[in-house]
């Protein structure tokens, strides 16, 4: 590009440094903008600044997800358990859960946590998360100590037990309100989370 000659050449390349460097620092906080959770409503969400210094769980499942409708009745016990202290919310997912759907599931399973939408899977990212039901448990400093599976009342796809034996969510969650070692990751059983939905 030519210099204009009525610039000088120092305060021209000076100039060039800075819009490139406004340019480029502005450049992650737009692909963040466009990559990020919402309110079921559509406005953006961040559950860990609205979680107010509480650990959060994030709760992820689809609509259609069978395995995820079944652990609905403990999914509400635990967060009522946990009530003030721990912030909860539902992460539904694929670009097919509407408004509408969302808000009818949670009529009919009983919801009345909040929900998110996660079309982006920028949540997912942030959890490691890679079926539903999965679960995320963060402490108050927002580090994930635990994501996996709720409990071990399923070992495989329509292999459930009769009850569960292992209980790593109501761990995990223990762990992040009393710094105790939280439980090892255990994988899911469920729905898979397609890369694009």
């Amino acid at each position: 590009m030519q210099v204009s000659r009525f610039i000088p050449r120092r305060l021209y390349v000076s100039f060039s440094r800075l819009t490139a460097g406004v340019v480029l620092s502005a450049f992650p906080f737009a692909l963040a903008a466009q990559k990020t959770a919402l309110h079921v409503d559509g406005t953006p969400a961040d559950p860990f600044q609205e979680a107010a210094g509480k650990p959060v769980v994030l709760v992820f499942l689809r609509t259609d997800c069978p395995i995820s409708n079944r652990y609905a009745p403990l999914i509400r016990r635990i967060s009522a358990q946990y009530a003030g202290k721990a912030r909860f919310w539902l992460v539904y997912l694929g670009k097919t859960a509407t408004t509408e759907k969302i808000r009818r599931h949670e009529t009919e399973y009983g919801y009345q946590l909040p929900a998110l939408r996660d079309q982006q899977h920028a949540l997912v990212a942030q959890a490691q998360a890679q079926v539903t039901p999965e679960v995320a448990v963060f402490d108050a400093h927002h580090r994930l100590i635990y994501h996996g599976r709720i409990d071990n009342w399923y070992e495989d796809l329509g292999h459930a037990r009769p009850a569960a034996t292992t209980h790593e969510l109501d761990d995990a969650i223990q762990a992040a309100l009393t710094g105790k070692a939280p439980p090892s990751s255990a994988p899911g059983v469920g729905c898979y989370i397609a890369d694009t939905e």
